[in-house]
């Protein structure tokens, strides 16, 4: 049999890419497996950074995304497994692997708030964010944009044409910027201070149903300032910019045009394969599709319990922006607890640096935060090194979500906890908040404990550190509960959802 598989994100490597590439490794014992994506990766540092046999496993590189559905019929089975990605599969059998759902409303009211938001995007001449979007916010009265290639922006019809004009910067390790309008390639204006391009550009005049497209070209990187020369788009900036704020004029900005075909899109795959049960129900709700869960394995086998030192521990990337990993919360508890007389005791924050100014800035403010106290930032550590910090850890804290509102910004959220379960593997006991999918890895008082309160995590910790014979016991059963998400339970999970489509049958 032949499989396919795409993710555009695949040259990042992540949480997301090991969850792909493991269900490639495993088809590949026994099948022709070729992974699509827009950036060459080499197959020996994939593999290595992500601990896979990826020996038999294809690397192919394509030009256009545009391409993947036609793409997807040359195999017997393909697998879309690119976040926030959705076209139609035309391949004899396929699956759509979803880290998180494309929120749009289903219910009558939310799809009335939605024909008015179209309704006011269309008068006020907004363009729409469609491809590429990392993050989105405003910054001293602009938009700043960190985007993944290709970005890809609709213009509105306009029947005198305007101009517009923003800035860009691309990553220090990514390639310079290729910007098209209409797939035409437009040159910088000029070029400023800190590797920012100015583009400016004319957009011709066309009839009300003719929009346009700027298509930004290079593996990744930051665009602000973005103008549109229209009257009813400076209206926009004052209202939403300046006085109804960022989060409904980034809405705008994001509201898809084509929510239908998301859906359309997915009634092609035979099954869908959430992460959790936490983006199982998302999904449902979202898409009013069913799913079946698929969590991504863990290397559980790497990670073992040791004699334990009075360590706590968070693993998570240090990145600025409201869904990060809550680092200053969990230091600002941690100070209060030393405060209250916790001696002999460490907190200790690892995690990958991410590029970009602001977020080299966040890092900068958490080492600030953590001056004075026992508090060890590990940036960037060696995955050997993290085993053993892990191992060497009594409690492990998330605070991925806190202060955040889950009904509305569900994304904000740890949809699994991959580190969780690294951490239970390795005896430490999990003091975890209870949101996103963390409720699903530890049971409250049964293998951790479960917070919706500072307080709460404070106390919580307090009792552990307090009752060595409670941490012992959680520990254990912390280990054992881990083990359901090794890649044994993986491989069976994946051999039992294949064969529901008719693909596999016996072990492996």
């Amino acid at each position: 049999m032949r499989v396919g598989m795409y993710n555009r994100w695949l040259a990042t490597l992540g949480g997301g890419e090991k969850h792909s590439l493991a269900i490639a490794e495993w088809l590949s014992q026994r099948h022709a497996v070729t992974v699509l994506s827009h950036a060459a990766v080499p197959r020996e540092l994939a593999a290595s950074r992500l601990n896979l046999d990826l020996s038999r496993v294809e690397f192919a590189t394509i030009p256009d995304a545009q391409e993947i559905a036609n793409l997807s019929a040359q195999f017997d089975l393909f697998i879309n497994a690119s976040h926030m990605d959705f076209f139609p599969s035309r391949a004899p059998h396929s699956a759509a692997l979803i880290y998180f759902p494309a929120s749009f409303p289903l219910e009558t009211a939310l799809k009335l708030r939605r024909r008015a938001g179209f309704v006011a995007k269309r008068w006020l001449k907004l363009p729409s964010f469609v491809e590429g979007v990392v993050t989105m916010r405003w910054v001293n009265d602009a938009i700043l944009c960190d985007y993944y290639s290709p970005l890809k922006i609709k213009l509105p019809p306009a029947r005198l044409g305007y101009q517009v004009h923003f800035d860009l910067q691309p990553d220090r390790n990514a390639t310079a910027a290729h910007v098209l309008l209409d797939g035409v390639s437009v040159p910088a204006t000029r070029t400023g201070a800190g590797g920012w391009t100015h583009y400016r550009m004319r957009v011709p005049p066309s009839g009300a149903n003719r929009a346009h497209e700027i298509l930004i070209q290079t593996q990744a990187g930051k665009l602000t300032h973005f103008v549109i020369e229209n009257p009813r788009y400076c209206l926009f900036r004052l209202l939403f910019e300046s006085r109804l704020g960022e989060r409904w004029g980034k809405r705008l900005l994001h509201l898809s045009p084509t929510p239908n075909s998301i859906l359309e899109s997915m009634d092609t795959y035979d099954a869908i394969w959430a992460n959790s049960r936490f983006t199982q129900k998302w999904i449902a709700r979202y898409w009013n599709r069913d799913s079946q869960v698929l969590y991504p394995p863990v290397d559980v086998e790497c990670f073992q319990a040791t004699d334990k030192r009075k360590q706590i521990l968070s693993v998570g990337r240090f990145f600025a922006g409201s869904h990060n990993k809550k680092h200053q919360v969990m230091i600002a508890a941690f100070k209060e607890m030393v405060d209250q007389g916790l001696t002999g005791w460490e907190l200790h924050l690892a995690g990958g640096k991410t590029p970009g100014d602001e977020h080299t800035e966040y890092l900068r403010q958490v080492y600030a935060d953590a001056q004075g106290y026992p508090v060890v930032i590990h940036p960037d550590i060696p995955f050997d090194d993290l085993v053993t910090l892990y191992s060497e850890s009594a409690i492990y804290w998330h605070a991925g979500g806190y202060g955040e509102d889950e009904n509305s910004d569900p994304i904000r959220f740890e949809h699994f906890g991959i580190t969780t379960v690294e951490a239970m593997a390795s005896g430490c006991v999990p003091v975890v908040i209870a949101k996103g999918g963390q409720p699903e890895i530890v049971k409250h008082q049964r293998n951790g404990f479960l917070w919706e309160t500072i307080a709460e995590l404070k106390a919580l910790t307090w009792q552990v550190i307090r009752d060595e014979s409670l941490r012992q016991s959680l520990s254990e059963v912390a280990v054992r509960n881990s083990r359901r998400y090794g890649k044994a339970q993986f491989c069976a999970t994946l051999q039992s959802e294949l064969q529901k489509m008719g693909l596999e049958r016996g072990g492996m």
